[in-house]
C-alpha cells in the first residue's frame, strides 16, 4: 500500500492535507510508517484516509471540484448602516438593493442547477438585514429544496427576533466580524454616524450564539494584532465562547491601499497565526477541528455565482462593486451570459506545486494576489500553521 504525498508526520499525529483526517499514533507506528511500512493493524484507517490513489492530480482535483452541494451568493444591498475605515466597497458603493428582477433570476438559477443537490445560499451586502424581507421571500421560494443559508452580516441588527424568524427558513449559520477590543473596534468599524458598534454586537451575540452557528471573523492586521488577547478575553468575560473564531490576515487590497499598508507580511504570517490559536485556548476558545481546511475559493467555481444586486456576477465577494470585475450578467431566467471569459477562473495548478504536501490546502493559491505578487506561495505559513492539529486532537 503506497502512503499519500498528501502525509505530514506532526510529532506523533499523522495528518492528510487532502482528506483532512487525523490520527494519534505510537512513536513505533510512525517509525514503521515513515519507512513506507504499514503496521498490519492500521491497514483499514490507512487505506481509508492516509493511502496514495490510483488518480493523477489532475483527476483528484476534477474531483474535488464535482461538489455535493450549489453555493450561490447573493448581495442583497450595497447600503450600509456601518461606515468602516477599510471597506472595499467604499469607492464603489451604491444606493441601491436587489430588484425583483434579480432575484427572479437566482431563483430560477438555483432551480436550474440543483439537480436534487443541497442548496447553501450566502446573503451579503453592504449590510444584508437591511433587505430581511428580500431574505424571507427567496427562503419561502426555495422552500422545497434543500435549502439552507447564512448571512455575511456586521452583526448590529441581528437581534434575538430576527434570528428566531429566520431559522425556520433555513437560516444555520452567520458571520459577524469583531476587530477587536472596544476602544479598538470602535474605530475602525463604527455607524454612519460615528458612533461605535461595539456594545451593540457583543450584547446580539449573546443573545443569538446558543440559537446559530456563529462565525467570529477578526480582521488583523499590525495595528490590532497586540490587542486580541484582550478582545477574547472580554469575550470571555461576556460569557460568549460559543462561537467559532475565524481569524483573517489582512492581504493587500489594490481597491483601498491607503489603508492596508497595516497588512502583516506573508513572512510572518504563520508566526501570528499560530500566536493567535495559542491566545484562543488560553481563554478557552476551541481550535476548530477542520482549522486549515480552506476549502474551494469560489471564484474557482463556475456553478457558485456571485450575483450583486444589479444582476452582475463576480469572481468572489472580494470584488462585488468593482465594475472591471464583471464577469457575467444573471438573467431573469435563470441564465448566466459571460461578458469576461478571462474572469471565469480555472484551477491551474503550477509544475513547482504538484509535490507539496500543502497543495490541498490552498489549491495553487489565490489567483488574483498571485497577478499582483507573481505567487501567492504560503507554504512557509502552513508549515507552522499546521502544528496547530495537535490542538486539535489533544
Amino acid at each position: 500500500m503506497a502512503l499519500s504525498k498528501f502525509n505530514l508526520f506532526i510529532g506523533d499525529i499523522l495528518f492528510n492535507t487532502l482528506t483532512g483526517y487525523a490520527i494519534k499514533l505510537e512513536s513505533w507506528e510512525i517509525e514503521k510508517l515513515r519507512k513506507g511500512v504499514v503496521p498490519e493493524h492500521l491497514k483499514d484507517i490507512i487505506e481509508e484516509g492516509f493511502s496514495a490513489t490510483d488518480e493523477d492530480l489532475d483527476e483528484e482535483i476534477e474531483k474535488f471540484l464535482r461538489k455535493p452541494v450549489l453555493e450561490p451568493t447573493l448581495v442583497l444591498t450595497y447600503n450600509c448602516n456601518f461606515d468602516c475605515i477599510y471597506c472595499f466597497q467604499k469607492g464603489f458603493r451604491k444606493n441601491i438593493s436587489v430588484s425583483d428582477k434579480v432575484t427572479r433570476g437566482f431563483v430560477n438559477y438555483i432551480r436550474k442547477n440543483e439537480k436534487g443537490r443541497k442548496v447553501r445560499v450566502t446573503y451579503f451586502g453592504g449590510e444584508p438585514i437591511l433587505q430581511l424581507r428580500k431574505i424571507e421571500e427567496i427562503s419561502r421560494e426555495l422552500s422545497d429544496l434543500k435549502y439552507s443559508f447564512s448571512v455575511v452580516t456586521n452583526g448590529s441588527l441581528l437581534t434575538r427576533k430576527i434570528v428566531e424568524r429566520l431559522i425556520p427558513l433555513g437560516l444555520t449559520h452567520v458571520q459577524i466580524t469583531l476587530d477587536g477590543p472596544k476602544e479598538v473596534h470602535d474605530k475602525r468599524r463604527f455607524f454612519v454616524s460615528g458612533e461605535g458598534t461595539f456594545d451593540v454586537i457583543v450584547k446580539n451575540l449573546k443573545e443569538i450564539q446558543d440559537m446559530v452557528k456563529v462565525v467570529l471573523r477578526i480582521n488583523i492586521d499590525v495595528k490590532n494584532l497586540n490587542e486580541i488577547g484582550e478582545l477574547l478575553n472580554e469575550l470571555k468575560m461576556e460569557g460568549i465562547n460559543r462561537v467559532r473564531l475565524d481569524p483573517h490576515l489582512v492581504h493587500s487590497n489594490v481597491f483601498r491601499n491607503e489603508w492596508w499598508d497595516f497588512t502583516i507580511s506573508s513572512k510572518a504570517e504563520g508566526d501570528v497565526m499560530v500566536k493567535f490559536w495559542e491566545i484562543a485556548r488560553k481563554y478557552g476558545f476551541e481550535v476548530p477541528q477542520d482549522v486549515l481546511r480552506l476549502g474551494l475559493c469560489v471564484a474557482y467555481s463556475s456553478e457558485d455565482i456571485v450575483v450583486d444586486p444589479e444582476g452582475n456576477i463576480y469572481p468572489c465577494w472580494a470584488f462585488t462593486g468593482n465594475p472591471l470585475y464583471v464577469k457575467g450578467k444573471l438573467e431573469e431566467d435563470g441564465s448566466v451570459k459571460v461578458t469576461n471569459k478571462s474572469l471565469w477562473w480555472k484551477v491551474k495548478i503550477e509544475d513547482k506545486c504538484r509535490e507539496c504536501p500543502f497543495l490541498p490546502l490552498c489549491m495553487g493559491g489565490c489567483k488574483f494576489l498571485a497577478t499582483i505578487n507573481g505567487d501567492d506561495c504560503k507554504r512557509e505559513a502552513y508549515e507552522k500553521i499546521v502544528r496547530s492539529i495537535r490542538w486539535v486532537m489533544g
